[in-house]
């Protein structure tokens, strides 16, 4: 008897094309065909004769029987497509004078050198006010405008952070020149420990953390992001979870060896493609459905690349599961954990993740699209499991790869694998962006490519489900407008760290005026935004601007849940059915995998039979019905409208949202927080090293910069209760960090100029808003102390700073 005649199957409705798709036909048998992906476009001889065109170029296989020449339309950019296509229309314009603005810019800032050498400014911060500061003017005597460059159209030239390609140092320590007072920029959050007032008062709490050296840190910050100085073991287990050795089925074997049928492959590509594909969007969705899927079914796996990518591809989609239905991993201040499912020694997927791994070896010289998306999935699997050290060499051997196939085969870029390729090739270029930032590692060489890697335009073919997803949460605007925040972040790092400070004589350099262009470069890169991404500057938890017209209610009416959240009982996610009694649960998985893989038996025993029954194999979905926010099994209600759609509240219940929405939003906004963050912070240098020289526009930059370290998305509900979605999770530990070392000298009034700072440029608001974003960057760092190499470090240094005991809740702080 065949795996599939107890099991009898549906065929979806022509609508869908990757909701639950049948089984491939076995022998002798034939079902109804699906409707396949949207085509891009048909050459003219096809459309002539009203029939299908496979699309293959430079002919089709039409046009080669008849030997006629074949040519294709231009393709028209679709409804989908109009909003990014206007905002590249509108940059194009900017890139054209880019050249002539900075030619300008250069000019400005040599005669305000001039001006400030024939009449230095001696304007000081008093008790009582800040000193003016006259605005910058050029020759012409009117304001000057900005760079105005949205890092979007810089796909057409070398950002400026790079010179000829080749990036610039990161130094390790910030410096304080002693006969000038130059304060050298740095971007990494650990590196605010050196600079000499911060150590000052960090001397005062060292013997509080004993095993902790508050001096070093600065030079020792990417090994202790590693894990390399501590004793816990941070790499990816080779073991099961009940302790047995790792011993794998064969290479290459039928796909029921590893405890999988058509229908759990099914369930575990829909929970990835629903969520993580969003914020990745790495795979075709419709190809990986409608192609490998089958031929892995009928065939096996095998050592190619194909098989990898699945079994990445699975274990992502374990933890897209186990992300919304597991179990917290552990509990802070207590609070249930973000991280869910699995355990830490044991987390989702790591069964079919090591099976990929198995495999990844064979394809190591290959040269090709699907080795660079197999690194870039395996990448995304360690950040999701906190391996940081896992992350950063898959991300690395992802961007090599990719540089190989440009390099080899130029021709790929104008293939019909282009538009993917683009999306590895940014992607890759975000990750490594946001590490050389943060932990000074080095580049790839990937930077040099980007004048010949255009922007992803998601041209390919699509299918009815990742139409509605875009539709429902934008994540191809969401990734393209990721893309360009990361231009900027390149170019103002480059600009800052070619442009030494000095604080002591203000007048001599022209760093201010260089961050007020990129502040405004910045804000022009929000105003750029479409519509249902923008959101107003001082509310981070807003719903987007647009969010009472943008594609119903629906979208802005999210289903929550009461349900209260323990150790030993997880909520059920309104997004998935609730598992009946007496099934397994969705972390329990691997370890059945792993033990059907060990028996060699190829059957699928009776207990994960009851899985996939019951547990993981959900019942026909629509493609109106994502399996991360069907609402299976719960009663749905539809609330009144949030007021916001993230909230500083951790106690409250949750709300959820499809395709991981919360999850793309956050990220952006927390980015865009974090850059602007990132540009003022040498005015908070200069406040606390030389207040006296403090004028009034840089009391105002160091305000901005305390504003715009409050309440990042990506710590608020719902969102951190998602962390293994989030990207990198380390970078938000090291920059919370850093946030908390900066707020805990403000809030506790130990800086004079700070305290006047906040009392007067940062709003009545300030103070509590500040208190409530200590809850909440505490509450990150503690939530992952257990697992993540960095957090374990920085948790010693807080709690040491707040005073923090018993639980470890930031609330015993009172400020």
């Amino acid at each position: 008897m065949n795996d599939f005649a107890a099991h009898p199957y549906q065929t979806s409705s022509p609508a869908s094309s990757s909701g639950t798709i049948p089984p491939p036909p076995l022998p002798g048998t034939s079902l109804r065909k699906e409707r396949g992906a949207i085509a891009a476009q048909a050459c003219d001889t096809c459309r002539a004769r009203k029939q299908k065109c496979d699309e293959q170029r430079p002919r089709c296989g039409t046009c080669q029987r008849f030997h006629v020449e074949c040519h294709y339309r231009e393709p028209q950019p679709t409804k989908k497509d109009k909003t990014l296509q206007e905002i590249l229309d509108k940059l194009k314009v900017l890139d054209v004078l880019n050249v002539l603005e900075n030619k300008i810019d250069h000019l400005s800032s040599r005669m305000d050198h001039l001006s400030a050498t024939c009449h230095p400014n001696t304007n000081s911060i008093t008790a009582t006010h800040f000193a003016p500061t006259p605005p910058l003017t050029i020759s012409n005597g009117h304001s000057t405008g900005t760079h105005g460059v949205h890092p979007a159209v810089a796909h057409h030239r070398s950002p400026e952070g790079l010179s000829n390609g080749v990036p610039h140092a990161l130094p390790n320590i910030a410096s304080l020149t002693k006969d000038q007072g130059h304060y050298q920029y740095v971007s990494a959050a650990h590196q605010i420990l050196a600079w000499p007032a911060i150590q000052g008062h960090l001397a005062a709490i060292q013997p509080k953390c004993p095993t902790r050296d508050l001096k070093s840190v600065a030079t020792e910050c990417p090994a202790i992001a590693l894990g390399a100085h501590f004793s816990m073991d941070y790499t990816i287990p080779m073991s099961l979870q009940n302790g047995d050795n790792f011993n794998p089925a064969p290479v290459s074997a039928p796909i029921s060896t590893f405890g999988l049928d058509w229908e759990i492959m099914q369930t575990l590509s829909k929970a990835y493609f629903d969520a993580i594909n969003l914020l990745h969007p790495i795979l075709d969705r419709h190809t990986f459905l409608t192609q490998t899927l089958p031929t892995l079914f009928k065939d096996g796996v095998d050592h190619r690349l194909q098989s990898t990518i699945a079994f990445l591809v699975f274990a992502l989609g374990e933890v897209a599961l186990g992300n919304y239905r597991g179990a917290p991993i552990n509990a802070h201040g207590g609070r249930p954990s973000g991280m869910r499912g699995g355990s830490k020694s044991h987390p989702p997927g790591i069964t079919l993740f090591n099976e990929a791994r198995k495999r990844l070896g064979f394809s190591v010289t290959e040269t090709s699209l699907e080795m660079v998306q197999a690194y870039t999935l395996a990448s995304t699997y360690c950040a999701s499991c906190s391996y940081p050290m896992g992350f950063w060499k898959m991300i690395r051997e992802a961007s090599l790869a990719c540089q190989s196939l440009i390099m080899i085969n130029p021709g790929v870029l104008s293939s019909p694998q282009a538009d993917l390729l683009r999306r590895a090739f940014w992607h890759c270029a975000v990750m490594e962006t946001c590490l050389n930032l943060e932990l000074g590692f080095p580049l790839t060489g990937l930077e040099k490519m980007e004048n010949v890697v255009s922007l992803p335009d998601f041209s390919t073919s699509f299918s009815d489900d990742d139409y509605i997803s875009n539709q429902e949460t934008q994540y191809q605007e969401h990734f393209a407008s990721q893309i360009a925040l990361r231009r900027l972040l390149v170019e103002f790092h480059g600009t800052l760290s070619r442009s030494p400070y000095n604080t002591i004589v203000p007048s001599t350099s022209s760093t201010p005026n260089t961050i007020r262009h990129m502040a405004t470069d910045l804000e022009h890169w929000r105003s750029y935004l479409p519509p249902n991404l923008q959101w107003q500057e001082d509310t981070p938890g807003a719903f987007p601007s647009s969010a009472t017209t943008y594609n119903g209610p629906s979208i802005y009416s999210p289903v929550t849940t009461a349900t209260t959240t323990t150790n030993s009982t997880p909520a059920i996610s309104p997004m998935l059915p609730t598992p009946q009694a007496g099934t397994m649960s969705i972390s329990s998985v691997s370890s059945v995998v792993a033990s059907v893989s060990m028996s060699g038996s190829g059957v699928i025993p009776q207990s994960v039979a009851s899985i996939t029954a019951s547990g993981l194999r959900s019942p026909q979905l629509s493609h109106q019905q994502p399996i991360l926010n069907s609402g299976l099994g719960l009663q749905q209600h539809q609330p009144a409208p949030q007021p916001q759609m993230f909230t500083a509240d951790l106690d409250a219940p949750p709300v959820h949202y499809p395709y991981a929405h919360d999850v793309q939003v956050a990220l952006l906004r927390s980015r865009y927080y974090y850059a602007k963050y990132l540009i003022h912070r040498p005015f908070l240098y200069k406040a606390l090293h030389h207040p006296d020289a403090m004028t009034q526009d840089d009391a105002i930059g160091a305000a901005e910069c305390l504003k715009a370290s409050l309440k990042w998305p990506i710590a608020m509900s719902p969102t951190c209760l998602h962390k293994r979605l989030v990207p990198c999770p380390f970078f938000f530990t090291q920059n919370f960090f850093g946030i908390l070392v900066l707020l805990y000298l403000v809030l506790s009034d130990k800086v004079p100029i700070l305290t006047k700072i906040k009392d007067t440029l940062c709003g009545e608001r300030f103070e509590m808003e500040a208190k409530e974003t200590v809850e909440l960057y505490v509450n990150w760092i503690g939530d992952l102390r257990d697992v993540e190499p960095s957090a374990v470090w920085d948790w010693d240094v807080v709690s040491a700073m707040f005073g923090l005991e018993g639980n470890g809740s930031s609330r015993e702080w009172k400020g």
